[in-house]
């Protein structure tokens, strides 16, 4: 695709791959349950610090033994926090990133397939928790440290560091590389054909504020009710505050699927169905060095 294509041009295209991804998940929708299990984990092991500090404000001592061992340590304890946090993330995303993968080639998909395959790359899964976890940190504890102008700069290298690792997930799983080396394979993908997933990133977010829409003005409705039929205006409320976080899940997961596709053409020129070549064709810039 050349420089004259227009921005307006661009999204269009970036929103019909988001729309083939929504086809393949409406062909799946158990592989929601993946995000799901992830934040459903990602609230337990929150909790698990969460509630002993509680107890220990409430109360004057602490709940467990292993809480005076994590605030004895905190930036150690901190820093193993977000690992954690980090590692059931990916892991979760690495079984959805397996789960695509194999309905793509036409091979059944399970979640306990997607789970079990993505144990057998927890070495590589950890390897990069430990990566994202110190880089992340790091750019933080600079951006503190920062003027404003230094925090511009930390955060433009925020940037390039995502673009940087925009398929680290699918590389680690399709090739169990290791994190250096996924980010490297993810860098080279990104220096052959530049993709239109900094696109996507912004038609995601456009897409959720446009589909939030509905689900801000149900709960305007439910307010509205309030004095007339309370009890009808809570449950509408209720219901509406709800859809948010189904409406993040749901655009999550269309995020790994589009991700997941664009590294199989772009490695190896693979489609998926539902995906028209031209449309892929045109979603890369090759460059000329």
């Amino acid at each position: 695709m050349s420089l004259q294509a227009t921005w307006i041009q661009r999204l269009v295209r970036t929103h019909a791959i988001m729309s083939a991804a929504w086809q393949i998940l409406k062909e799946d929708k158990q592989l929601l349950l993946l995000p799901m299990a992830s934040s459903v984990c990602l609230i337990v092991l929150t909790a698990s610090i969460a509630v002993p500090f509680v107890v220990q404000s409430l109360t004057g001592h602490s709940g467990a033994d292993e809480y005076h061992q994590f605030v004895s340590l905190p930036y150690v304890g901190v820093f193993l926090f977000y690992v954690a946090a980090y590692a059931i993330g990916i892991f979760f995303n690495a079984a959805l990133a397996l789960c695509v993968l194999r309905r793509l080639d036409g091979k059944a998909a399970s979640i306990a397939d997607g789970l079990r395959e993505a144990t057998g790359c927890l070495p590589q899964i950890l390897g990069w928790a430990l990566v994202a976890t110190t880089v992340g940190l790091l750019l933080k504890a600079v951006e503190r440290r920062s003027g404003f102008i230094g925090g511009l700069m930390v955060k433009a290298v925020g940037l390039a560091w995502s673009v940087a690792t925009f398929l680290v997930v699918p590389v680690l799983v399709a090739e169990k590389k290791g994190p250096f080396e996924a980010v490297q394979e993810s860098v080279q993908l990104l220096r052959k054909t530049w993709g239109e997933d900094l696109l996507a990133g912004l038609g995601f977010g456009a897409l959720y504020f446009l589909w939030a829409i509905p689900g801000i003005f149900t709960f305007v409705i439910g307010a509205d009710l309030i004095a007339s039929h309370p009890f009808v205006a809570i449950v509408v409320m209720a219901l509406s505050i709800f859809y948010f976080p189904l409406l993040g899940l749901v655009l999550s997961t269309m995020s790994t699927i589009f991700d997941v596709v664009l590294y199989r053409f772009a490695k190896h020129g693979m489609l998926a169905p539902g995906f028209n070549r031209n449309l892929l064709d045109a979603s890369f810039i090759t460059r000329s060095v």
